[in-house]
């Protein structure tokens, strides 16, 4: 071929490869799951676009510092002409100017006293809150201020392991979920609070009269690598329901056995409850029957202060409230005694890169007046999703969508009547991920997603501190 014409087919490629850079879209063309293609724009080989990742040193510097100051009583106003307040980096945001929403709560709080029954902070949220990070550095912290011990409310099986604990079980166990379950083949069995419940026998209108006897059982050790009040309890509560034959139940600490129960044939929900002198290192459950009933979790706490539950739903968006049954999660908000409940969603809908989010201004609005119903003294934080970032080029840019989902989360929380904690300001804004993930010591992982557990600490710190904060400015002014 002569030179001329490798010339003009060269150029000829360049034309086409550059009327395709203008038409293709930003973020590629979708083949697969997990393949995309895409070609960069051709601006991009003239004019390079460099992205500035946040500045997150303060953030970091108040990390390091975790000055959080509460006060546990009016005396310590009555001895203190001034109240200390920690530094906080994004402050809790209300619908009303009184900033009075949490007061209930709040109320709680300042009279906690070891004649008090123990209260229950439930942390919903999506695989952001796996391994009970985030809210691991929230139950201890709520702990050492008022009072409680124990990991709370907990599933016969974790999907992630946790640093506090272990659940085993004896692998003939099903679990059903919520969450990922369509709404048509999702039945007439209700979830419970933690979305899913378990069982030992197959699922049955009626109980077969000559079914044979099953046992199964679970077990949890404490792994001794987290803060010790997590790993301490002196009860176990086990929630129930809609069983056809008794059920025996044995507690053994260490093998040996120290309760008996039968659990008789329910419909509606049941608890049993095994308390114990100290705490137990190890904790093992039998059950032994021919009918298992619907098992929607136990609950490791004590009679009296504070017990935080994280409760992560992975591949939740936080809009399936309503698919759960109002009296069986009344039943079991009113039993744990909860007062506060935080969620964390949005993850999930940061993908879509949607044009706008009403849907989801609108379907949060319905989860948070649904769960409101069900008690109008319970408190709820919602809490804003998290910077994410995609590739451009050989950077990360925050996803489009961030901002959207953030607003639309702020709008159905303050309608609603409930509190919001934008987590995007938090971490520093747009394009902060990157700052997080590549830190000298890394608070999120290579997903531009996810917190790591330094991460994760690092965010509850910056919560708790804006909480605490409204707390005691409750104290002070409205007490």
């Amino acid at each position: 071929m002569k030179p001329y014409r490798i010339f003009l087919l060269l150029c000829g490629i360049g034309i086409v490869l550059g009327l395709i850079s203008l038409i293709s879209p930003v973020n590629g063309i979708h083949i697969s799951a997990g393949f995309d293609i895409r070609i960069p724009p051709i601006t991009k080989f003239f004019q390079p676009a460099q992205i500035t990742y946040a500045d997150i040193s303060k953030q970091a510097q108040n990390d390091k510092a975790d000055s959080v100051v509460a006060i546990k009583s009016v005396k310590a106003i009555i001895l203190h002409d001034t109240i200390p307040h920690p530094a906080v980096s994004q402050f809790l945001e209300y619908s009303d100017s009184s900033k009075a929403t949490l007061d209930p709560f709040f109320r709680i709080l300042a009279d906690m006293s070891p004649t008090k029954e123990c209260i229950h902070i439930l942390h919903y949220g999506d695989s952001q809150l796996e391994a009970d990070r985030i809210t691991e550095y929230l139950r201890f912290r709520f702990q050492s201020e008022f009072g409680g011990n124990g990991t709370g409310l907990l599933s016969f099986s974790d999907e992630t392991s946790r640093l506090s604990l272990q659940i085993t079980n004896s692998g003939n166990w099903s679990r059903f979920s919520l969450i990922g379950t369509p709404y048509s083949r999702q039945g007439k069995r209700p979830y419970g609070a933690l979305a899913n419940y378990f069982r030992f026998t197959p699922l049955q209108d009626s109980l077969t009269p000559f079914f044979p006897d099953k046992e199964a059982w679970i077990k949890i050790s404490g792994s001794g690598r987290s803060y010790g009040k997590l790993q301490k309890y002196s009860r176990c509560r086990i929630f129930y329901a809609n069983n056809h034959a008794s059920i025996k139940t044995k507690f053994l600490i260490r093998d040996q056995q120290i309760q008996v129960d039968t659990l008789a044939p329910c419909n509606h929900l049941q608890t049993i409850e095994c308390t114990f002198a100290e705490s137990p290192s190890s904790l093992a459950i039998h059950f032994i029957g021919s009918d298992s009933p619907d098992f929607y979790g136990l609950c490791l706490d004590e009679p009296n202060g504070v017990s935080v539950d994280n409760i992560s739903l992975r591949g939740s968006s936080g809009l399936e409230f309503t698919r759960m049954n109002p009296d069986l999660l009344k039943g079991m908000l009113q039993q744990l005694n909860a007062r506060l409940l935080i969620l964390q969603f949005g993850v999930n809908a940061i993908p879509g890169n949607l044009p706008e989010y009403s849907y989801y201004e609108n379907g949060l609005y319905r989860q948070l007046s649904f769960l409101k119903k069900l008690n109008p003294d319970l408190c709820i934080i919602v809490i804003g999703v998290s910077d994410a970032s995609q590739k451009a080029g050989d950077q990360y840019e925050s996803y489009a969508s961030v901002e959207k989902i953030v607003a639309a989360q702020k709008a159905a929380a303050l309608k609603a009547g409930c509190v919001f904690w934008n987590l995007y300001k938090a971490m520093g804004g747009k394009n902060s991920m990157p700052s997080w993930v590549f830190a000298k010591e890394p608070l999120a992982t290579t997903d531009f997603l996810h917190f790591n557990f330094n991460g994760s600490r690092m965010v509850a710190k910056m919560f708790y501190s804006a909480l605490i904060h409204d707390y005691n400015d409750f104290i002070i002014t409205r007490r």
